[in-house]
């Protein structure tokens, strides 16, 4: 099984930069031929505060070269995770344009999880549901040998120098009922957006993979530095070996400044 990784495309009809680095990425799918492509969320630039950019992505994604799952993130839905309330209208809306915001399948030995990591720490009942569906026999019972993770944010502070937990992480409690739980048997990857950096590094036997953006980077002015600030989209192979990645800045994907970028004074925060 080869999976396309791409994460935060902040498509929008006012950010012509993400939308010729969106063309970029699909460019370089199409000749690599993985088998699917997952997004680990931020599709949109704001979605969260103008629907039109939701459906806008959406018309892209329809002429994506490979299957397509998504996860949400907080441009998409808004922040969640337990530091703003959920908008229920904002995720409606994400479910309708690009499908459930959690989901699994099985290839070559390896069981795929996507949640929706927004829900995490925000106390909800669809918090509640994930977490049932989650730990049920149909999910951590699976026959599959090893389970990868696809979430948008990451699970665990990738080094014990990084100040942040808020804002960039998932809530610490949900992490370690995430790490610690029925999935612990067969946790093997976890796959996380969100950060606008690359990072691979292995805790407690788990390997975390932080995915770039494909849009653009945030200048250490603006964000800590904890991995390296890169564009790109990446390629996971998983067979009953274990796991390869690869990871690719295509052809035309240009290194795009956030603070240079019209389109993203208007956001706020900036992304972390």
């Amino acid at each position: 099984m080869r999976i396309a990784l791409l994460s935060d495309t902040h498509v929008s009809a006012r950010a012509p930069e993400c939308v010729a680095n969106w063309y970029a990425a699909r460019r370089a799918v199409e000749r690599l031929r993985p088998d699917v492509t997952v997004h680990l969320g931020d599709v949109t630039l704001d979605g969260q505060s103008d629907p039109d950019e939701l459906a806008f992505a959406s018309a892209l994604a329809t002429k994506w070269p490979t299957r397509l799952r998504f996860v949400p993130g907080n441009h998409d839905v808004g922040d969640g995770s337990g530091e703003a309330p959920l908008d229920d209208t904002l995720r409606e809306r994400f479910l309708r344009f690009f499908g459930p915001d959690r989901w699994n399948f099985v290839a070559d030995h390896w069981q795929m999880l996507g949640i929706n990591a927004q829900l995490l720490g925000s106390g909800t009942a669809e918090e509640e549901e994930q977490w049932r569906w989650l730990e049920s026999p149909a999910i951590a019972g699976v026959g599959a040998v090893s389970t990868v993770l696809f979430l948008h944010r990451p699970l665990v502070r990738a080094v014990t120098n990084d100040p942040k937990r808020t804002g960039r992480y998932v809530s610490q409690a949900a992490a370690r009922r995430l790490l610690d739980g029925p999935l612990r048997r067969t946790l093997r990857l976890v796959v996380s957006g969100h950060t606008h950096q690359y990072l691979d590094v292995v805790q407690a036997g788990v390997r975390h993979l932080w995915m770039p953006s494909s849009a653009f980077i945030l200048p250490d002015r603006l964000q800590s530095r904890v991995g390296d600030k890169v564009v790109g989209i990446g390629v996971l192979g998983l067979d009953a070996g274990g796991a390869r990645f690869d990871l690719f800045c295509p052809d035309g994907m240009l290194w795009h400044d956030a603070s240079q970028l019209e389109a993203c004074e208007r956001l706020s925060p900036v992304p972390d």
